[in-house]
């Protein structure tokens, strides 16, 4: 099987989609709110996510961060 690495975007706000989106009218969303035209968090919480893998990374390889 041949695995095909794609990056899909919110056509809403934008943000790097790394889970399963929302594919409504041949269109990617982050989530609901995005495909409602609402403004939403989930580029705060991959900023958060990011931040929190970094900081385990480094409190695991015996670095200060």
């Amino acid at each position: 099987m041949a695995l095909i690495e794609t990056t899909v975007y919110c056509n809403g706000c934008g943000v790097e989609i790394t889970w399963a989106p929302l594919y409504l009218n041949k269109q990617h969303y982050c989530c609901q709110d995005c495909y409602d035209g609402r403004p939403c968090e989930c580029g705060s919480r991959l900023e958060d996510e990011d931040e929190h893998r970094s900081t385990q990374a480094a409190i695991g390889s015996g670095y200060p961060s």
